[in-house]
C-alpha cells in the first residue's frame, strides 16, 4: 500500500528538535538524548547525546543551508569537550559518558553549503552531517528522513621532490655539476637548503631565508634578498664566473649583513 505524503517545511527549535529528542535512533542507532537548549557560553547548544559506545554527541541543527553551521557546531564541541569533568559527572543519573573519549559532532540540516562541505574535510573531529526531509502524511502527522552525506577526505598533499631528485632536471652536466659544487660550497658556511615545490630550492642562514635557487635544462636561476629586504631580479646563471660575480655582489652582503645583525 502506498503512503501519501508531502514535502513540508519546518522550524528548528519547534518541530525539527522535538522529533529528534523523541525518536534519536532515526539518526544513530542507541543514541541517547541527555539535554537540549543546554545553556553554553556560545549560547544554547541545541541537542546533547550519548552514543552506544558511551561517547558524548554534539547535535547541532538548522532548517536551511548556513555558511556558519560548523564554525557554530563546532564552538559548541569545544565547550563541550572542556566541560567534559563536569558534563560527565552532571549527566550520570541518565546515561554513562566516557570522560576519555573526544566528544563526536553531527550536524543537521536540510541541506549544506559548498563551503561547509569543502572545509569538513579539514576538520580534526569526528563529524558526520545528516541532511533531511520534512514529510506530512493525510493524517497532518510530521516525519522526517535523514541523509548522511559524505564529504570526502582533504586531498593529500603534494610530494616535495628532494635536491637530489630536482638536479634530474638538468640536460647539461657541466651545469648540474656547477650547481652540485655550488650546494656543498654554501652548506660548508652554514647555509641550509630546503627542497620547495616544482623545481624551487630556499636557502636560509641563522634561521633567515635569503635566497631562491632552480635547475632549468641548460642552466639554473637564483633570487637574492637584499639586506633591505628587498628581492633583487631573478638571475640566470650558467658559468662559474657567472655565479662568483652574483655571489660577491649580492650573497656575501648579506650574509656579512646577518652575521654583524645576529
Amino acid at each position: 500500500m502506498a503512503l501519501k505524503v508531502k514535502p513540508i517545511s519546518i522550524r528548528e527549535r519547534d518541530d525539527l528538535e522535538p522529533l529528534i529528542v523523541a525518536n534519536p535512533d532515526v539518526i544513530e542507532q542507541g543514541l541517547k538524548i541527555i539535554a537540549h537548549q543546554l545553556l553554553t557560553d556560545s549560547g544554547p547548544l541545541d541537542i546533547l547525546g550519548v552514543d552506544a559506545e558511551e561517547t558524548l554527541v554534539v547535535i547541532e541543527l538548522k532548517n536551511e543551508a548556513s555558511e556558519g553551521h560548523l564554525d557554530q557546531g563546532l564552538r559548541y564541541y569545544d565547550w563541550c569537550r572542556q566541560n567534559l569533568a563536569w558534563i560527565t559527572k552532571a549527566y550520570s543519573g541518565m546515561a554513562r559518558i566516557n570522560s576519555e573519549a573526544s566528544p563526536r559532532l553531527i550536524l543537521i540540516a536540510p541541506s549544506f553549503t559548498d563551503a561547509v562541505k569543502r572545509i569538513a574535510k579539514y576538520v580534526d573531529v569526528e563529524l558526520h552531517l545528516f541532511e533531511y526531509h520534512a514529510f506530512e502524511d493525510v493524517k497532518g502527522e510530521k516525519g522526517i528522513i535523514y541523509t548522511e552525506i559524505d564529504f570526502g577526505q582533504p586531498p593529500e598533499p603534494p610530494s616535495i621532490p628532494t635536491i637530489e631528485k630536482k638536479l634530474e632536471y638538468f640536460q647539461d652536466n657541466k651545469v648540474k655539476e656547477l650547481f652540485k659544487t655550488i650546494l656543498a660550497e654554501l652548506q660548508q658556511r652554514g647555509v641550509e637548503a630546503k627542497p620547495l615545490r616544482e623545481l624551487w630550492i630556499s636557502f636560509w642562514y641563522k634561521g633567515k631565508r635569503f635566497m631562491y635557487m632552480s635547475p632549468k635544462r641548460n642552466f639554473f636561476v637564483t633570487q637574492v634578498l637584499s639586506p633591505g629586504g628587498d628581492w633583487m631580479s631573478r638571475q640566470r646563471i650558467t658559468t662559474r664566473k657567472e655565479w662568483d660575480e652574483i655571489f660577491d655582489s649580492q650573497i656575501t652582503n648579506y650574509l656579512e649583513y646577518l652575521d654583524t645583525s645576529g
